[in-house]
């Protein structure tokens, strides 16, 4: 209940927005059948007027409705995906479940929003409408509507417990099929090359069919429930129907009131059948929820000590090996490194020996499987990891150029400096327009990352093939721009050009 209260109140004004909605739907709805009463005691072409006006209205504030449901499953959908991406990058994930995540369990959050959530709104704002209005029609009649009115949703949540497990399967079943599509797609040249291609087939086939069935089994049960609430509603509505017959007859009813209860019976009950048949959509969305919460919430960080790094620190890389993930093989494998503080180091090696690796574990993308990393004497698994990070700078062998400005993406969409912006670019003969969205070549991505790399100002700066695509003469200015820059810093790069070796004060061989 606490969550549903914290969604409202960070989403206040659309969800007020709807409720009024479904407020002036609800009184469209008791006008309508009160000119109906009218129409068929005494047919004349304005209560037809009346009629059409009236359910005109009703269809387009439904579209309105409908309208604010899509606002707020957009919201709700672009932070959810905007947390993922955040917590994507702090973690080692299965190829199977983050494509389950990222692309099946946000998408049920859409089909809640606009299957579920609607019907949930009429019920908590129409059902207590309808019902005092019955009541101040008819008591005996309100009555037998609040009577029936508990045993569907009671229904529902004996079918939900039986659902709710069927579903976790399909989704582990779904989450095993994502896995291993993936894995056999990227592994398809292979596979072929060894003729193990067929074999691969028949798996991902077994697999297929194995989340199939697990999918037929909720769709069984959702359509179980769809068809016993709408038995119950329509047994609560002939129950109605009977009762007012029969009073009718008595003449202990008025023709009027019978009528207008006998046509605001179905809409009292409609709100329950439409969840009914979007039963299945809500238990998928609860068990997504869950999934959410689950990978989103992390554990507790591990607190840092108070103690003041002198910067620019000194690097130790401590007895280190690093694995990837589904890997038997390690990338690296006990490696000790120092980097002087306040230093330019150059790490050589050949293609392939992990240096990019390394550099990645020295930023605090990867964790070492083995062994630790020091700044001076504090070890880094140790601190706060956003006081670490706010330290380094990283640039990666391919700088990427995000859906921005050009502007946007030296600043990372962070505050920018414009006049020392302008100043880089001159030293690196880069004559851009900011506020364009050009596409950049080669070279100028890799100018664009040193220049995102210097813009940061911080003690650690990390480069993987900084000149790698430049010609000699922006070679050199980028060179220089380091040399003008690097007071204060540890610089580590990684290279395989000479004149980048050259210009380092230390070379380290991987």
């Amino acid at each position: 209940m606490s969550k549903i209260i914290n969604f409202v109140r960070r989403h206040k004004k659309i969800c007020i927005e709807i409720a009024a909605c479904k407020f002036v739907e609800g009184i469209l709805i008791l006008l309508a059948a009160k000119i109906l009463v009218l129409l068929v005691n005494s047919p004349s072409l304005k209560c037809f007027g009346e009629i059409f006006f009236v359910w005109t209205a009703r269809i387009l504030i439904s579209n309105v409705s409908a309208k604010k449901f899509l606002a707020l499953s957009v919201k709700v959908q672009t932070s959810t995906r905007k947390s993922l991406h955040e917590e994507i990058f702090q973690r080692e994930l299965s190829s199977g479940e983050l494509l389950t995540i990222i692309f099946d369990t946000v998408k049920t959050l859409d089909e809640f929003f606009m299957k579920v959530a609607p019907n949930i709104a009429a019920t908590i704002i129409l059902l207590p409408l309808f019902l005092i209005c019955a009541a101040a029609t008819d008591l005996l009649t309100a009555a037998i509507l609040f009577v029936t009115l508990p045993i569907a949703p009671f229904l529902l949540y004996l079918i939900g417990k039986v659902t709710a497990e069927k579903n976790l399967r399909a989704l582990s079943a779904l989450e095993k099929l994502n896995g291993e599509f993936r894995e056999i797609l990227s592994a398809v040249t292979t596979l072929k090359i060894f003729g193990r291609i067929n074999f691969a087939a028949e798996k991902l086939k077994a697999t297929s069919e194995k989340s199939s069935a697990a999918t037929l089994e909720v769709l069984k049960f959702a359509f179980v429930s769809s068809f016993a609430l709408e038995l119950i509603t329509t047994l609560s509505i002939a129950l109605v129907a009977v009762t007012l017959g029969l009073r009718l007859v008595a003449g202990s009813v008025e023709f009027d009131a019978a009528l207008f209860l006998l046509l605001i019976a179905p809409e009292f009950f409609l709100p329950i059948r439409k969840l009914g048949v979007a039963f299945h959509v809500a238990v998928s969305t609860k068990s997504a929820y869950e999934r959410l919460q689950k990978f989103l919430s992390r554990p507790a960080e591990k607190v840092g000590t108070v103690e003041k790094i002198l910067m620019p620190p000194e690097i130790f890389v401590d007895d280190v090996t690093f694995t990837y993930p589904k890997k038997f093989r390690p990338t690296l494998q006990n490696v000790n490194l120092k980097f002087p503080a306040g230093k330019v180091t150059a790490l050589i090696g050949e293609s392939g020996c992990g240096k990019s690796t390394l550099l990645k574990l020295l930023a605090g993308l990867n964790v070492p499987t083995n062994g630790e990393i020091y700044l001076n004497d504090l070890p880094t698994s140790k601190m706060q990891r956003e006081s670490f990070l706010s330290k380094i700078s990283y640039m990666p062998q391919a700088p990427h150029l995000f859906d921005g400005t050009l502007a946007e993406n030296f600043s990372m969409f962070n505050q920018l400096d414009t006049s020392k912006l302008h100043e880089l670019l001159t030293a690196l003969n880069l004559p851009l327009n900011l506020q364009s969205t050009q596409k950049l070549s080669r070279g100028q991505l890799q100018r664009l990352g040193i220049i995102r790399a210097v813009l940061k100002d911080v003690p650690i700066l990390i480069l993987d093939e900084p000149t790698a695509g430049l010609d000699a003469e922006n070679e050199l200015r980028v060179l220089n721009l380091l040399k003008k820059f690097s007071l204060r810093k540890t610089i580590i790069i990684a290279t395989h050009r000479q004149a980048v070796i050259d210009f380092a004060d230390l070379t380290l061989n991987l």
